[in-house]
């Protein structure tokens, strides 16, 4: 970007037409107060006109009238012209021309992400596909050496405070504006192009993410790298959407770990019908507590934490119910980093505010949970669908059956073994009112480590006898090993994805001990 000094420019002629109408009064009244002429259009013209200010139509600009539903109201030879001319360089062919200048824009375009968000047909969408909008704005922002351009109400009163009888601005803001113009039509365009591929292809996804949505970090995964996140003005929910009540900003690391939980918990609570309340911990990704209760939320999160009471300290939590004054006192004498929950009682957030530090975030139930998942590599982005899937029927392969009152429970099972970083290793066991995850093993190099892993763990809380849990494991057994080590420890039901070569001899490991096994024939790894 080109400019030619750093001078301040005077704003004599103002075109405004703006679908969010906030804040325009203020700016209206000091641009007329300054003698400056405002062109204006549509719903704009009137909204200004009944405020007292007086505008000039459009019309009389272009020689032309608004036309086809107000499809066609500003793009013209006139307006661009106005914008773009190079002042000094092209003066005297715009005055050939019969060009007058036009010194500041004022736009922001038709809301087509709020009609996306609320789910409006393709019919509703193309309407609210802005065409002359964008090529104001990018016209005023491509000549910022000498037109200003401002699209968010939140640059009006600064602006507009800065004037003592004419309106004027230096080169410096004409330029943070152009900037900020150019982050608003991009995302404005990544919106459209997002919604439109995805309406026309499931398969193929662009995501609706620009500089505008930033919103930057203390710091990144270690206090040395910066960090930001970006927010999908598309998305409904999600982790990125909650809303804080209390606590310090989030991290790079919290914000991973709540999304961790988050997604966990949705997950559980949907497999877990028969079980009304659902709690999470997580800890550096993995989560180290899971249940569900029918007594209550406290109860679930009670659960929750036994499975894991040493990594549970210092954890983020979600809950999928309202988080009550119970669970406030009972987290009182305990260290953690946040926690989430679709709501929170009056008294349960007098006990929290008593801890400054503690993160506070209200986010609801996945409604539209984003279909795909992005990650960077090296020179480019990987994109996946979202894992979503819980299988619902399970192939029983050896001569032990499971009991027809363990479904409940193998789908918590798989739920929270999807969670866990692979190779993952869950025992998940049911108790009265509830099932909860006893032990587990991730992040291994290999699966024998995670089985031995998950074993100790629920040994060392208390589970001696582990004849009553199922294991799950999240991919294949490739040997009779993991066996051997589930039989040692009078583990009676194993379910795992099956295809391995080995299956053979994984299967006759189990009959040898007379462990009931099924196959889901679906793996869910996660990295």
């Amino acid at each position: 970007m080109a400019h030619s000094n750093s001078n301040t420019r005077e704003i004599r002629r103002a075109l405004i037409s703006v679908s969010d109408k906030t804040g325009l009064d203020i700016l209206g009244h000091a641009l007329h107060k300054c003698g400056v002429e405002i062109i204006s259009t549509g719903g704009t013209r009137s909204y200004l006109e009944e405020r007292q200010i007086p505008v000039t139509p459009i019309e009389e600009v272009t020689g032309n009238p608004e036309a086809f539903g107000g499809r066609m109201k500003t793009i013209s030879f006139e307006i661009a012209s106005a914008l773009l001319f190079r002042r000094g360089a092209d003066d005297g062919e715009a005055e050939q021309l019969g060009i007058k200048p036009i010194d500041l824009v004022v736009c922001n375009l038709y809301p087509f992400e709020r009609t996306a968000r609320a789910g409006g047909d393709e019919a509703a969408l193309v309407e609210q596909i802005d065409i002359g909008g964008v090529t104001m704005i990018r016209a005023a922002a491509k000549n910022y050496d000498d037109v200003t351009i401002l699209t968010d109400p939140a640059q009006y009163a600064a602006l507009a405070e800065q004037w003592n009888g004419k309106a004027v601005t230096d080169f410096d803001s004409r330029k943070e504006f152009a900037l900020a113009a150019f982050r608003h039509t991009a995302r404005y365009d990544a919106a459209i192009a997002n919604r439109f591929e995805v309406l026309a292809n499931d398969v193929l996804y662009t995501p609706a993410v620009t500089s505008e949505t930033a919103e930057a970090l203390r710091y990144g995964e270690n206090p040395h790298q910066k960090a930001w996140l970006y927010k999908d003005p598309l998305a409904t929910d999600g982790l990125a959407q909650a809303e804080p009540l209390q606590g310090k900003a989030l991290s790079y690391n919290n914000l991973l770990d709540a999304d961790a939980a988050w997604r966990a918990a949705q997950d559980i609570a949907a497999v877990s019908t028969e079980y009304s309340h659902t709690a999470v911990i997580v800890k550096h990704l993995n989560p180290c507590g899971i249940a569900v209760s029918n007594i209550s939320a406290k109860d679930a999160l009670e659960k929750a934490w036994a499975g894991d009471p040493v990594s549970s300290f210092g954890g983020i939590i979600c809950l999928t119910t309202l988080c009550t004054e119970e669970i406030a006192a009972w987290l009182d004498d305990k260290f953690v980093e946040i926690v989430i929950a679709p709501g929170f009682t009056e008294e349960a957030l007098g006990i929290f505010s008593r801890k400054k530090n503690l993160r506070i975030l209200t986010s609801p139930a996945a409604e539209q949970s984003a279909p795909f998942m992005l990650r960077s590599v090296s020179g480019g982005w990987l994109v996946q669908q979202e894992d979503f899937s819980i299988e619902e029927d399970f192939k029983t392969v050896t001569k032990t059956d499971f009991s027809t009152q363990q479904k409940e429970t193998l789908r918590f099972g798989i739920a929270a073994a999807k969670h866990l970083r692979s190779n993952a290793i869950a025992l998940v066991q049911q108790n009265d009112n509830g099932i909860s995850l006893i032990g587990a093993g991730m992040g291994n190099p290999n699966r024998l480590i995670s089985t031995q892993q998950a074993v100790e763990k629920a040994r060392e809380n208390g589970y001696d006898d582990l004849s009553h849990c199922v294991l799950i494991s999240d991919a294949f057994f490739p040997f009779a090993d993991n066996i051997e080590i589930a039989g040692k420890y009078g583990i009676r039901r194993i379910l795992q994805p099956g295809g391995s070569i080995k299956d053979d001899d994984v299967i006759a490991a189990c009959d040898a001990r007379d462990i009931a096994m099924a196959f889901t024939g679906r793996r869910h790894f996660r990295h």
